[in-house]
């Protein structure tokens, strides 16, 4: 038998109950009945946040050894990825809440899940050749080794996506989208540079932000706000015979 045979959804009566007998009965009442929608997801979401759930307590590796078994499959990998995914992005609510009526299909979340897995790679080749960005940048490190790849802020659920510090020692908050870069974005953006500024006393943060392309918007909008640059990305794909 082949995975698609053999693998199953995570199923939201299990992991409530799950969840329920874990001691958590509240937050899963909650989740269930929860109206909250991100851009047409509904029970996709109360899926991520589930996810979310488990991982803050650290409960995934249980649920997945004792009630989903599937999630140690690839597709169950991926699913996981997208859920932790899409609740990290319901929680900064970066895009808005829409309120549609159609519920994300297989198709969609096969789609997202490729983005998702397309911005993770962008973001780690970058974080590793911060050269092709600007020379002198440095991935940053605090003297505990915490990282600047997905920088959480302290005391949120917020991620920079790569947090580096240039070759005159200021701090830099780049930010990737995989797609368009809007003008909603900046405001993400700033946000990012504010915390960094409080976070480690620092007047001068600088904001770098990648996208496949800019759009007009977000170009009108940045023109006459100091500290920010915006880039455009192209991929190319060399072979060599062996």
């Amino acid at each position: 038998m082949n995975e698609e045979i053999q693998y199953s959804g995570l199923s939201l009566l299990k992991a409530y109950q799950f969840v329920e007998d874990c001691g958590l009965k509240e937050e899963a009442e909650e989740i269930r009945s929860s109206s909250d929608r991100f851009k047409s997801y509904t029970s996709t979401l109360r899926r991520a946040k589930i996810i979310g759930l488990l991982k803050e307590n650290n409960l995934l590796d249980k649920f997945v050894e004792e009630v989903w078994p599937s999630g140690r499959m690839e597709r169950g990998l991926s699913h996981i990825r997208f859920f932790e995914n899409l609740y990290q992005r319901f929680l900064v609510n970066e895009e808005g809440i829409l309120h549609g009526d159609d519920e994300g299909n297989e198709n969609d979340i096969s789609t997202e899940e490729s983005q998702f897995a397309y911005e993770t790679d962008l973001r780690d080749y970058l974080a590793n050749n911060l050269h092709v960005i600007e020379n002198g940048l440095r991935l940053y490190e605090s003297e505990s080794g915490e990282g600047g790849i997905e920088y959480i802020i302290p005391e949120t659920r917020r991620r920079i996506d790569i947090l580096a510090v240039d070759k005159k020692g200021d701090y830099v908050v780049i930010e990737l989208k995989v797609s368009r870069g809007y003008e909603k974005t900046i405001g993400q953006a700033l946000y990012y540079q504010s915390m960094v500024k409080q976070i480690f006393n620092s007047e001068k943060v600088r904001i770098i932000l990648i996208a496949r392309e800019i759009s007009e918007e977000l170009r009108v909008g940045t023109k006459h706000l100091s500290d920010i640059q915006l880039f455009e990305y192209q991929l190319s794909l060399t072979l060599d015979q062996i």
